[in-house]
């Protein structure tokens, strides 16, 4: 076993950029007509002047509404200016994680090449993309310069690399963007090409040009598999919900990794999304154990257990150190955190596997109305714990003066999944629900209870628990079952294996 890349004195590294290769540039007609229009616009103003003006009272768009910079030189924009310029009109959609596809949009903008030829003409680099609200997106030159980038058909299915525009939009369908609306889009003037949502970075504040970083893909296997490329890395590191930091003192200097906690992107692999999911992590099968195997690109690696992991912020796939992209002797990840031994702190990480997993889930819940869904453990116990306990209600009781509590999930939010309102965001039908019906929920013992939608409604007493007393049931009560304050002739059901819209209106 290679032993290069594990952390043997215990101690950080610090970071610098990776090696950088040579990416060709295109240099098309297009091109040349649009520099041709900004080195007008820009006669007789000094670049120091738009470099270090930010007011324009004037300017019915405010403040610079873009900064581009690198290596030296820095250019701020506002609306109105990036419009005065050569524009480019193309359309597009984007496609969600989840799959969803939106579109087509039309959008009017600048070829974000032109922009980047204001402060640098040479052939290699990378752009890093900064929005309004902190997040981050990095982008090689062969996509800026050449729109390469990966396309799908409407049904979601990848055609492979097709050369588009990426541009910097400052309309939308003919409405203007407000200056702290800007983004990037992949387009094209004749055909409306399908591309992936992440590239897509909204309310961009600032492109910085700087010195080439190699693109690189993270193996993720598990239940399912995925290659994770450095931009949908990139893109959920600087996600507000999941951008997690490591911070340590090295001879009295503050230092700090910034990545991803490991167990975010097992989650990726561990097919526990709900419908509208992602990155919802699979406590049942994290509960039921596995091993998490991380593997260096000299093939050593570092095993973890799923207790260890499993949402545990303070084990970290990192990215980058005190700002930068790591060493070349940890680029592109490795695992850091409180707590860890030296031989856990693998670098130069090129895959993530969960190994020894229980295969299929234990139950399954058949949930029927207007439409029918089958819900796994995974998908009900992913929704048990998503979103810091929003769907979770507990039904508390004192017994022989001590307290017991079930958690689980209102009946409501359930029937909202097979109502015809909107399975996609558990929207509860109350058109549906003012002409009555009939909530029937069923044991495995085949014995059942229905409620009328009249007392399931929007209650969160009744409820289909998992827990009590924050244990699984393990006995009669298996997998769920039907309790609550509120529960009509105060019959609980037991070992729930199904629920049924009944006497649904015509």
């Amino acid at each position: 076993m290679a032993e290069e890349n594990r952390d043997t004195d215990n101690g950080p590294v610090k970071g610098m950029e990776a090696p950088s290769p040579k990416v060709p540039k295109r240099m098309g007609g297009r091109k040349l007509i649009a520099l041709v229009a900004i080195a007008a616009l820009l006669v007789g103003v000094p670049l120091g002047y738009l470099a270090t003006q930010g007011t324009d009272d004037s300017n019915p768009d405010g403040d610079a509404a873009i900064i581009i910079s690198g290596f030296g030189g820095s250019v701020n924009l506002t609306v109105s200016e990036l419009s005065d310029m050569e524009s480019y009109e193309g359309s597009g959609y984007f496609m969600k994680s989840t799959g969803t596809i939106v579109g087509p949009l039309n959008f009017t903008g600048i070829p974000v090449s032109d922009l980047v030829d204001l402060v640098y003409d040479g052939d290699n680099y990378s752009l890093n993309t900064v929005a309004w609200d902190g997040y981050e997106m990095t982008y090689n030159s062969g996509q800026v310069e050449n729109g390469t980038f990966p396309t799908y058909n409407l049904d979601g299915e990848l055609l492979g690399p097709d050369d588009l525009t990426m541009m910097l939009a400052y309309e939308e369908d003919g409405e203007r963007l407000a200056y702290d609306s800007l983004r990037i889009v992949v387009v094209d003037d004749e055909e409306k090409p399908v591309t992936d949502g992440h590239f897509w970075a909204k309310m961009v504040k600032e492109l910085n040009v700087a010195p080439f970083v190699h693109d690189w893909t993270l193996e993720l296997e598990g239940v399912t598999t995925m290659d994770m490329n450095s931009q949908t890395f990139e893109s959920l590191a600087t996600c507000y919900y999941h951008t997690t930091y490591y911070n340590y003192t090295d001879d009295d200097d503050d230092h700090y990794y910034e990545g991803i906690p490991l167990w975010v992107l097992l989650s990726a692999v561990d097919e526990a999304d709900a419908p509208d999911g992602h990155y919802m992590f699979n406590d049942a099968l994290a509960e039921a154990g596995y091993t998490v195997n991380v593997t260096a690109s000299d093939g050593y690696s570092a095993t973890f257990d799923a207790a260890q992991v499993a949402r545990n912020d303070s084990i970290i796939v990192a990215y980058k150190l005190d700002g930068e992209v790591l060493a070349e002797d940890d680029w592109p990840l490795r695992i850091v955190g409180d707590d860890l031994a030296g031989s856990q702190k693998v670098r130069n990480i090129v895959r993530i596997a969960i190994e020894g997993y229980v295969e299929t889930p234990a139950w399954e819940l058949t949930l029927a109305g207007l439409t029918t869904e089958t819900f796994t453990e995974w998908d009900f116990v992913a929704l048990f714990n998503c979103d810091e306990g929003l769907h979770v209600s507990y039904y508390n009781y004192t017994e022989d003066l001590e307290e017991h509590s079930y958690a689980g999930i209102p009946l409501w939010v359930l029937v909202g999944l097979v109502d015809g309102a909107d399975s996609s965001h558990w929207l509860f039908n109350d058109t549906l629900a003012d002409l009555g019906y009939g909530v029937k929920v069923t044991g495995s013992d085949g014995y059942s209870k229905t409620l009328s939608v009249e007392d399931v409604e929007y209650n969160d007493s009744l409820i289909l628990a998992l827990t009590f007393d924050g244990e699984y049931f393990t006995g009669e009560e298996y997998p769920l079952m039907l309790t609550g304050e509120d529960l009509p002739g105060s019959t609980n059901v037991k070992g729930v294996v199904r629920v049924d819209l009944v006497d649904l209106p015509e």
